[in-house]
Formats: structure tokens, sequence, C-alpha cells
């Protein structure tokens, strides 16, 4: 059976047999208890009857007497209505206390009856009960039976007192009532009895929990013992053989036929040998890897004494395994380097990447290798450590021609936008001694606005040739520049047209810088050539953003005169060139008249 529905099932029998028990004693204890109740509800009933019968007969004489009292006054002649009622209430109540009387009699009879037949507790003893329960029966009807021919007599008040004084008083004190006070005795010693009977029963309903609660106990002890050692002893199986196993005995197999998951566990383990048994090597194999391994390995105690050296370090730096006895490895390592990758060595037991540092030769010159280290560990405390090096004496060498090489081709591509920058500047020049033969104005305009396009573009090749990087240019400060420029080619005494930049440090590659370049200019050429006609002051807003994760968002607003009719269906050269450069940003644009007064363009394009 498997571990986990057999501890199930231990479980489920344990809290079965807890159930049971308490079922038992939850069936004596309420057995007890209902016994207990209908005693009290019987004794009680017995008790208070006694009680009243015992008030009926007090009654019974005390009314005759006041009868006879009554009856004498009448005698004498005292016939008014006090007396008659005195006289006829005192024979109603005594001849109803003894009615109650016989009638609490019989009940007493039926309340025994019942309890005996019912197998109560209160059938003990019943034998005393029964003779004096007769005994006050015949007392009784003796009693009655005078009390009523009392009544019944017609003789002077003096021979009906003398009768009650000599024969019914005298019975009742010395007869009845003492019967009656016996019948109470003999119920209060049944009482006491009955207690006994349940005390002891109560004692036995404890023996028997008790037995039944230590049988359980016993039984879950057993089954829990069971389970036990069906556990455990697979395990001390487990362990010793993963012990031997561990110790290097491979060929221990494990046996266990228990069906269960440590069952499986063992097949695994087993399994776990045997292919370990298969792919282990012999130390001198292992050994044949290392001293053929390209990269240098020296094996130190951890004092730094060499212990062990393949041949790389031989072939690399020089040195024999019988050259590195009793060598310290730190003597290897050249020049200031040594005592701080000593001390490295000494705060971390190994090191996540290689450090670049120089070993001295056997001739003593310096070769660089990468070098790494980890340390083995004994008994938690740290042992032998192992160092691996690799000569990058050729990789340094091409790193340095590459180095070399970069370095030549950046000044060639900075010379390259030096010189395009510069013959974007002679174009500009040539355009300029070109105004001077035009006499049209809207020639000298085109060739203006060309200026301006060409200056922007060899802004963008003067900005890269100053800088390191030649892939990217800090756009910021372009935008400075640009409309600084474009601001000057416009300037006009006549009018304060003020010019704000506001732009993110934003980069831009070659290739989007150029296309950028040439939009701001046409885009900021128009604000200063059509937006302030007919105004002397006004400003021109740049400002440049990145509106979200990867996109671009630039913003020219002036507060000019702003636009007539819907600029998007003009088919002039700048909408058209503004579209193609929007386009080459794989962007979109908007131009809008602003709300109070002037122009507004945006166009948002991937960074």
């Amino acid at each position: 059976m498997r571990i986990g529905p057999k501890l199930l099932l231990s479980f489920f029998t344990v809290a079965f047999l807890v159930l049971i028990t308490g079922g038992v004693s939850y069936y004596f204890s309420n057995e007890i208890k209902n016994d207990l109740i209908s005693e009290n509800l019987t004794t009680s009933a017995q008790l208070q009857t006694l009680t009243e019968m015992t008030g009926e007969l007090q009654n019974s004489l005390l009314y005759t007497r006041n009868f006879l009292t009554e009856s004498a006054k009448r005698y004498s002649g005292d016939q008014s209505l006090f007396v008659s009622s005195q006289i006829r209430q005192s024979r109603q109540i005594v001849m109803e206390s003894l009615d109650q009387f016989s009638e609490s009699l019989d009940n007493i009879s039926k309340i025994r009856a019942t309890s005996t037949s019912a197998g109560e507790i209160s059938s003990v003893n019943p034998t005393q009960i029964t003779e004096l329960s007769d005994s006050l029966r015949q007392s009784f009807s003796y009693y009655n039976s005078l009390v009523r021919e009392l009544y019944e007599l017609d003789e002077s008040p003096e021979m009906s007192n003398e009768i009650f004084n000599i024969t019914i008083e005298p019975y009742f004190r010395n007869t009845l009532l003492p019967v009656l006070q016996d019948l109470r005795k003999a119920n209060y010693a049944s009482i006491d009895l009955q207690m006994e009977v349940l005390q002891t029963k109560a004692d036995e309903t404890v023996i028997k929990i008790v037995l039944y609660s230590v049988l359980a106990f016993l039984i879950s002890l057993i089954l829990a013992t069971l389970v036990y050692r069906s556990i455990s002893k697979p395990i001390s199986e487990l362990t010793a053989g993963a012990e031997e196993m561990g110790s290097g005995n491979l060929s221990q197999r494990i046996e266990l036929n228990t069906d269960d998951e440590l069952s499986d566990l063992a097949k695994t383990l087993n399994g776990m040998a045997e292919n370990l048994n298969k792919s282990m090597v012999s130390r001198t194999y292992v050994n044949n890897i290392i001293q053929s391994m390209g990269d240098m390995l020296i094996v130190t105690n951890p004092d730094g004494e060499i212990l062990l050296a393949n041949n790389a370090v031989n072939k690399n730096i020089g040195f024999t395994s019988e050259d590195l006895v009793d060598t310290i490895f730190w003597d290897l390592i050249s020049g200031e380097e040594r005592e701080e990758f000593r001390m490295s060595v000494k705060r971390n037991s190994s090191l996540e990447t290689p450090v670049e540092i120089k070993l001295v030769t056997n001739s003593g010159d310096t070769i660089p290798v990468n070098l790494s280290y980890s340390t083995l560990s004994k008994n938690g405390e740290r042992a032998d450590m192992i160092f691996v090096a690799s000569d990058i004496s050729v990789l340094k060498e091409a790193e340095r021609k590459i180095s070399d090489s970069l370095e030549e081709k950046n000044v060639l591509l900075s010379e390259i936008h030096h010189r395009v920058k510069n013959n974007l500047a002679v174009i500009t020049g040539l355009l300029e001694l070109q105004t001077w033969n035009l006499k049209s104005e809207e020639g000298i305009g085109v060739l203006r606005d060309s200026q301006l396009r060409i200056k922007s573009i060899a802004l963008v090749h003067e900005k890269l040739y100053k800088t390191e990087n030649f892939a990217n240019v800090f756009i910021d400060d372009y935008i400075e520049e640009l409309t600084k420029g474009i601001e000057d080619s416009f300037n006009d005494p006549a009018k304060s047209i003020i010019r704000r930049v506001n732009s993110e440090n934003i980069k831009m590659n070659i290739n989007q810088a150029i296309p950028f370049s040439l939009l701001l200019n046409e885009v900021v050429v128009n604000a200063y050539q059509h937006a302030f006609k007919g105004i002397s002051d006004g400003y021109i807003n740049i400002e440049l953003k990145e509106v979200s994760e990867g996109r671009l968002q630039l913003k020219v607003e002036d507060n000019g005169v702003g636009l007539k009719g819907d600029p998007m269906d003009s088919e002039s050269q700048g909408m058209k060139l503004i579209s193609t450069l929007t386009s080459q940003l794989n962007g979109e644009f908007e131009i809008k008249n602003a709300d109070t007064k002037g122009t507004i363009f945006t166009v948002e394009f991937p960074a």
C-alpha cells in the first residue's frame, strides 16, 4: 500500500475508535442521567404526596375539634349565622381532607406500582414500604370511619367531645400519625438507598468507559506501531544503502518490496547508482583530461603553494611541474596586480567573471591572461584552490589592431562629415552669389529657402564630426543652432519676433536627423515668411518632447495672422515637402489655427 493511503487509513481508524469510545461514553452517561432524573421525579412526587397527606390529616383533626366547639355554642343557644357557617365549613373541610387523603394514598400506590413495573431503582426495599402503606391504609380506614360516625351522631356536645378526646384524637396521635411518619422515613431511607445504587452504577459506568478507552488506545497504539514499522524499517534500509553509495560503493543495491513511495525511491537510487557507475571514469583518465587542457590549470593549497600544474603551464610560461614545487602562486603574478589579486582571493571563494592580469614567464617576460579561480570546501572550511588562466596575447594583439583600425576609420569618417559640411557650405556660398545676379524677389526667396535647407543638412554633418559617436546627433543643441540661423536670415529691424526653444535631450541617427532638420527648417521658415505679415511683435515657440514610450512630438506655434483656408488642400511646394519629410519620418502631422490667433504645427513620429 502507498504511504499516503496507509496514513489516511490509520488516521480514519483512530478517528473511528475515538468516535466509538465517545459514543459508548455518551450512552452510559446518558443512561445514568435518565435514571437519576426518573428517580428524582418519582421520589419528589412521593415525598410531596406524603407531605400533603400529613397536612390533610392535621386539617381533619383540627377542623373536627373546631366543629365540636362551634356545635357546643349552638347547643348552648347561640343560633348566629357565624356559628352555623363555622359548623358547615368545618364539616366540609374535614370531609374534603379525608377524601383527598384517601386519593393521595391511592396515588402513592400507583406511583410505586408504576416504578416497580418499569424496573426503576425505587423498587429497592419494597417490602417495608408496602407493609407501611397497607398499615397506613388500614389505620386511615378506621380513623376515617370514626370521624364520619362522629359527624353522624346526634348526641350532646359533651358526649361528642368525650368520644373525640377518648377515641379519635388518641388514635390519630398514637397510631395513624406514627404510621405516616414511618412511611416518610422509609421513603427517605429508600432515597438514600437509591443514591447508593446510582453511585454504584456510575462507578461501574466509569470503569466501563475507562476500559473501552484503554482498549481503543491499545488498538491505536498497535496500529501506530505497525504503520511506524512499515515506514521506518524501509527508511533505515534506504539510509544505509544511500550511505554505502555515497562512500563510493556504486555496486550497492537497495531491495525493498513495500510497493510504495519508498520502493520507488529505492528504484530511483539504484538507477542513479547504475548510471553513475557507468559514467564514472578513472583518476588517470581525469588527469589525462586535465593535462590535455589548452588553458593553464594550477591547484594550490590555502596558503598559495602550488600542488599541481598541467602541461599548458609549461607551454605558455615555460615552467614544468618540477619547477613549480614549493613555489607560491602569487609570485607568478606580475607587478602591482599581485597583492590586490591575492587579497581578492582571500575575501572571495570564487570569481564569477575572469580577471585580466599578467603572468611572469620563466624567461622573465610577461603575458596577459584571463584568470578565474574557485575554492574547494572540506567540512565547511576552505581547502585547495583551483586557478584557470587563458593566454590572451593573440587576442590582445588583435584587439590592438582593431582599435588602431577603428581609430583610422573614425578619423576618416570625421573627415568625410567635415568635407560634406564644407561642400554644402560651398554650395550655399554659390547660391548666395547667384542671388546677387537676380532681381526677382521670388527667385531670391527660392534661393534663400534652398540655402537654409542646405545649411540645415550641413549643420547635421557638423554635429556629427564634432562628436565621438558618428551615429547619433543630440538634437536639442541642433534645434537651437538651426532656428538661430533661420532667425538671423529673416532679421527685420522693424519687427520683434521672439524665438523660444524647449527641447528634451533626445538623440537621433543621421537617417532621421536629416529629414527632421529639413522639416523643422521648412516649418520655421514658413512661420517667419508668412505668419507676421503686418505684425510687428510676435513669438515662435519650438518644442520637442517624448509624449509616450518610443514616440516623439515636434510642435511649432506662432501668434501670427493664422491660416486662411485648409492648408492640407494646398498644392504648394512647401506642403509637398512637409508631407514628404513626414513620411520619411514614418509620422503624422497636423496644421491648424490656434484658439486665439496664430498657427500650430504638430508632427508625431517614432523615436
